[in-house]
Formats: structure tokens, sequence, C-alpha cells
């Protein structure tokens, strides 16, 4: 498994540089790893948790074919609220326990080393999340990836509607605007975008012991 650190710091720098200084910059990064390594261990055992957090969350990241240090990196996570905690920066829009048996998956976390930016990474990136919901096709797993996106983002926004995907009112999955803020450690509004996913499937999660 790639070491965190590397992805941890991608992470710090896009989401945070603009706002600290050299030492702050390291506690970020810190909090940024146990963060990062906290996704998996947060769950209990039992085989039908250890099956979703196993099938239902993954880390992807872009490396330098070169010497393959990790230049890019993202996440996506499928799993019930209880055990989809753990975003370093825009996951806590995960919806409502008992609004609906469909999981909903969100892709959050992407950020690219900016020696690397301008390359089609964050693109491939945003693919890859697709292409990891689509193979989950024998899950209880909803047609459409979600994320949150600063408002005053134009950039990424312009990216993920070059992709497909559209803002979506919150209301349409149960949710508020307040909703879909909490948790954020960034100044700004944000908003929910979405793209519906061509997937078809049976739901299996049920026969899971």
């Amino acid at each position: 498994m790639f070491h965190l650190s590397t992805a941890a710091r991608i992470l710090t720098e896009e989401f945070y540089s603009h706002k600290t200084n050299f030492f702050t910059f390291q506690m970020e990064r810190l909090k940024t790893v146990l963060s990062l390594e906290s996704t998996f261990t947060n769950r209990r055992s039992t085989p039908r948790n250890e099956y979703l957090s196993r099938t239902l969350q993954r880390m992807i990241v872009a490396c330098d074919a070169k010497n393959g240090q990790v230049v890019g990196f993202v996440e996506v996570d499928a799993r019930p609220l209880v055990g989809n905690r753990n975003s370093v920066t825009e996951n806590e829009s995960s919806p409502k326990e008992g609004t609906s048996d469909i999981l909903r998956s969100y892709m959050y976390n992407l950020a690219v080393d900016k020696k690397w930016k301008r390359k089609g990474i964050a693109s491939a990136l945003v693919q890859a999340c697709e292409l990891f919901v689509l193979d989950m096709h024998d899950l209880c797993v909803e047609k459409r990836l979600y994320l949150r996106v600063r408002k005053s983002n134009r950039a990424a926004i312009a990216l993920y509607e070059s992709l497909g995907y559209r803002e979506m009112p919150p209301e349409v999955i149960h949710m508020s605007k307040e909703d879909i803020n909490r948790g954020s450690l960034e100044d700004g509004e944000l908003i929910l975008f979405a793209k519906d996913l061509p997937m078809d499937g049976e739901c299996l999660l049920d026969n899971i012991e």
C-alpha cells in the first residue's frame, strides 16, 4: 500500500496551504494522515460491516510512471453514515440514516500535486471513481455519484461540469444546505453536484451474514 504521508501532503497543499505557515502546515498534514488512516479502522468487526467497508470505500491514487510517486489522490465511499465519518475535507454530506435502503456514493478529497496539474490527472481520478461505483453492480448502490464543491471554486466546477456533473438541490435527497455544509473546515458555501451513472444490478446486501 502506498505511503499515506504523500497523499496527505497533496491534500494539505490543496485545501490548507493558503492559510497555513510552515509549522501549522505540518500539523494539518499530520491530522490528515491520521484521518486517512482512520478511514479503514473506524468500524465494528462484524462480517457484514467488514464486507461493506472493504467493498464500498476506496482510496484511488495516480502515480508517476517513472518512479511510482503519488501525484494525485481521491476517495469514493458508499458506506452507510455510521461508517462514513472520516473525510479530511468534504465528505460529511452523507445521507441521513433511515432515508433510504439504497446506498449513495460520494467522491471526496480530490487533489493533484501542484507540479502535475493541468495534465488530465483530476479527470482520470474522477473517472476511476465512476468505474469503481459501476463495478459495484451487485450491491444496493444508487446509480449516481455525488460530490461537494466550493461554490466559489470555478475551476473545479468547470471540471466537474465537463465530466457530466450538475448541481443538485440537496432537498432531492432529503437534505438541506446546512447538511451539505456541515463538517466543512473551509470558508465559503458548499454545493452538491451529482452525475447519473448507467449501472444495473441486483441488490445482494441482505444476503450477507
